[in-house]
C-alpha cells in the first residue's frame, strides 16, 4: 500500500480514540452509580424522618421542598416539632440566627451561654438536640452532616429586633457592622421562608413581624443600595 504510513497513523489514532471513549464510559457509569447511591442515602434519611413515602413527598416533605437554605431539613423539623411555637418576633429572629450565622475560625459553636430569655434558651437547646439526632441519621446513612446551629449572634439579633441601636448591638460582639448586616439579611430571608411554610398562622405572623423588625436602619439602607 503506497499510503501505509498514513493508514497506520490513522489506525493508531482510532485506537487512541477507542481507549478514550471506553475511559469516559467507565467514568460516566461510576458517576451515575455514585449519584444513585447518594440519592438512596438521602431518601433513606428523608423516609426515616417522615418527609417521603416511597417516591412520594409527604405533607412535611412538600414544606421542606419550599425551603432553600443550607440547614433546610433541620429548619423544617424545628418548625414541625414546635421549636418556634409561642415565641415573640424578637425571639424568633434570634432563634433563626442560629441557622443563618456560622462562626469563623477554629472555635466550634455551642449553646448560648446567656440567652436573653428563658424561653429562648429552652428552644436553642431543643434545636441543638434536633441537630444531634439528625447528625446521627446522616452519619448512619453515610451523608455529610448538616451544619451545627450556631447561637453566637442570638443576643445581638434579639436586641436588634427589639429596636436597639447598632452600636449597642455590636458593643459586646466580635463582629463588624458589615458582617452583622450580612447575617441579618440572611435571617430576614429565612424568616420569609418560615412565614411561608410555618404549620400555624401564629408562627407565620410572628416570623413576618420579626422580618419587619430586623429590616431597619443600616440593614434596610444596604438593601436599597444593592437594589
Amino acid at each position: 500500500c503506497p499510503e501505509l504510513p498514513r493508514h497506520l497513523r490513522s489506525l493508531e489514532e482510532l485506537e487512541r480514540l477507542e481507549r478514550e471513549r471506553s475511559r469516559l464510559e467507565r467514568r460516566i457509569r461510576s458517576r451515575n452509580e455514585s449519584l444513585a447511591r447518594q440519592l438512596d442515602r438521602v431518601l433513606r434519611v428523608l423516609a426515616a424522618w417522615g418527609y417521603v413515602d416511597g417516591w412520594r413527598l409527604t405533607a412535611a416533605g412538600r414544606a421542606l421542598a419550599r425551603l432553600t437554605c443550607e440547614t433546610d431539613l433541620l429548619l423544617a423539623e424545628a418548625l414541625r416539632t414546635g421549636c418556634f411555637d409561642g415565641l415573640d418576633p424578637a425571639e424568633i429572629a434570634a432563634l433563626t440566627s442560629c441557622l443563618a450565622y456560622e462562626r469563623r475560625g477554629p472555635e466550634a459553636p455551642g449553646v448560648a451561654v446567656r440567652p436573653p430569655t428563658r424561653r429562648l434558651g429552652e428552644r436553642i437547646r431543643a434545636l441543638e438536640a434536633l441537630w444531634r439526632e439528625l447528625r446521627l441519621s446522616e452519619d448512619d446513612a453515610g451523608l455529610p452532616e448538616t451544619r451545627r446551629p450556631d447561637p453566637g449572634l442570638v443576643e445581638a439579633l434579639w436586641a436588634w429586633a427589639r429596636g436597639a441601636p447598632l452600636a449597642e448591638v455590636l458593643a459586646d460582639e466580635d463582629l463588624t457592622g458589615g458582617d452583622f448586616v450580612r447575617v441579618t439579611k440572611l435571617v430576614i430571608d429565612l424568616l420569609g421562608q418560615i412565614a411561608e411554610v410555618a404549620p400555624g398562622p401564629a408562627v407565620a405572623a410572628a416570623a413576618r413581624d420579626a422580618a419587619d423588625a430586623c429590616r431597619r436602619g443600616v440593614v434596610a439602607v444596604s438593601g436599597l443600595v444593592e437594589a
